[in-house]
């Protein structure tokens, strides 16, 4: 799952690298269409990649949504955008991995396709508990929430 403006050099490398890898690859234009992307892939190894301003929006929570559904998440440190200190915590909170530099998705899809175990169990934590109470009250293909419904869900 790549998160950013479609366009941009992130996505369409990270597109590109998971296509080459037969690798579902799934463009979010933000982080709330990313919250549903993950919700609905429930079950299967998910890597999130996206730059941390994007990623670590409402305080972090997505990182929490991820890790209770036991995605793993990439973040990219643009050096042309400085990350703030609770981004950064939020990030590691969660063992997200951080990189520099586009050119370095290659390698971390690589580690991640090595690495990852087959049945990841969601970890623990205060996004945990928040999630299951998600999949209870919905179903997440029902889920057609606007902008400011998810920003709500995620606050």
């Amino acid at each position: 799952m790549v998160v950013g403006e479609p366009g941009s050099e992130l996505v369409e490398t990270a597109v590109q690298l998971a296509r080459e890898g037969e690798i579902d690859a799934v463009p979010c234009a933000n982080v709330y269409a990313a919250v549903v992307a993950v919700a609905q892939a429930a079950g299967r190894r998910v890597l999130v990649v996206g730059r941390i301003q994007e990623l670590a929006v409402e305080n972090g929570a997505f990182f929490e949504i991820s890790a209770a559904h036991a995605a793993r998440c990439c973040c990219l440190l643009d050096p042309g955008r400085a990350a703030g200190p609770p981004d950064l915590r939020a990030a590691l909170r969660t063992h997200a991995m951080l990189i520099g530099a586009v050119s370095e998705v290659r390698a971390v899809l690589k580690d991640w396709l090595a690495n990852a175990q087959p049945h990841d169990t969601p970890r623990r934590g205060r996004g945990a508990s928040h999630a299951r109470r998600l999949v209870r009250e919905e179903t997440y293909e029902d889920l057609r929430a606007t902008e400011a419904e998810l920003s709500a869900l995620l606050g």
